[in-house]
């Protein structure tokens, strides 16, 4: 019976990052000749023993690890294996799958919940029963969490250096770490380390202070984030929304009377965007009334003062009027001299005598009366 090969190895690698397994074609009744045929010719790539990628796929960073993987459960295809793995990654090669540290992740430690043995010299397995909080998936691999990834190196490698710079490294990405939790992991190894006894938060410490992991440089990488960051403004916002409830019961209680000012309160408890347009309202509901008679007291005690101030009538002032004889100004011949006339005002109205100043024709006049 012969089938058509392309299409079956194209729609089993579309779902595997471009690979598949020979074990997964044998099942689809793709023999081995057909691909070694196909290898031979360059439209597939052997990975590793069993394990196929199309030729016309680019390679990927992680595609020897993945084959792997998918090598030691063939016949499944891998989107199956990730809800209930028997095989997860761990050690140096989950922390390549992190994107955390520089450990050269070969040989690959998988973990097995069975005992298991190889021959292969790229694979290693750890037989332990992980909790489920250990295990996630990342790149579509199912891995230990960075938690456990970190105690499992402290345990393998042993260089706190080297370890560390994970730890560094998933501080600055996406994650967030869980420092209680990878204290309880590492609680085993702190007395190798010189710490007392099931002390895994002053092992913690040590790997901290060894990559030179700065919290406060941390805090503001977290905050930064824009889950994280939004993370905190939804808890901002429940803790202000808490806090004017609790202020709207207590007014309420207070001032039960006045359901106009608890229905405002209620309303403070609105969404955001609506708060500076209640706020508004609330200060002309308000303020508007008390300015109003205020006004109004101001307007009443001015008037008030004005009716009680007593009424001046002022006189109005009069200048007397002065008639001196024609001849004051005339000179006697008994004179022994003349006075000298006092100075005429630049705007010709009389001196401070009452008496028109003379002219200087008038005068020599007099002057000449007198001679004679």
């Amino acid at each position: 019976m012969s089938v058509v090969v392309e299409p079956i190895l194209e729609d089993l690698a579309s779902g595997q990052w471009g690979l598949f397994t020979a074990a997964q074609a044998r099942v689809r009744l793709v023999s081995r000749a057909n691909l070694s045929h196909r290898e031979r010719d360059g439209r597939l790539v052997r990975l590793a023993h069993g394990v196929y990628r199309l030729g016309g796929v680019p390679a990927a960073p992680l595609d020897e690890l993945r084959a792997a993987w998918m090598s030691t459960v063939p016949e499944k295809l891998a989107w199956e294996r990730v809800d209930a793995p028997e095989i997860v990654v761990g050690g140096a090669a989950a922390a390549l799958v992190h994107g955390c540290g520089d450990i050269e992740p070969a040989p690959y430690r998988l973990i097995s919940r069975d005992r298991r043995q190889t021959q292969r010299p790229d694979i290693g397995y750890w037989q332990r029963l992980l909790d489920p909080d250990d295990v996630v998936v990342v790149e579509g691999l199912p891995v230990t969490s960075i938690e456990r990834t970190v105690a499992d190196l402290v345990d393998d490698v042993g260089d706190l250096s080297l370890v560390g710079d994970v730890l560094a490294d998933a501080t600055r990405g996406d994650r967030v770490v869980d420092l209680q939790s990878l204290a309880r992991l590492l609680a085993p190894y702190a007395a190798r380390y010189g710490h007392a006894r099931g002390d895994g938060s002053a092992l913690v410490e040590q790997l901290r202070r060894s990559a030179g992991i700065d919290d406060v440089a941390v805090a503001r990488a977290l905050v930064q984030r824009p889950a994280v960051g939004a993370a905190f403004a939804n808890v901002i916002s429940q803790e202000v929304a808490g806090q004017l409830r609790v202020i709207a019961e207590q007014a309420q209680f207070q001032l039960g009377g006045y359901a106009q000012l608890g229905e405002q309160m209620r309303l403070m408890l609105a969404p955001m965007q609506e708060q500076s347009r209640l706020i508004s309202e609330m200060a002309d509901a308000v303020l508007e009334p008390v300015l109003r008679q205020y006004r109004e007291q101001m307007n009443q005690i001015a008037k008030t003062i004005a009716s009680q101030l007593p009424t001046i009538t002022v006189p109005r002032p009069t200048m007397p009027v002065i008639n001196f004889p024609a001849d004051t100004w005339k000179l006697s011949s008994a004179s022994p001299a003349v006075p000298a006339p006092k100075p005429s005002r630049p705007d010709g109205r009389a001196d401070s005598d009452g008496v028109e100043p003379m002219s200087d024709h008038e005068r020599s006049s007099e002057a000449g009366e007198t001679d004679e």
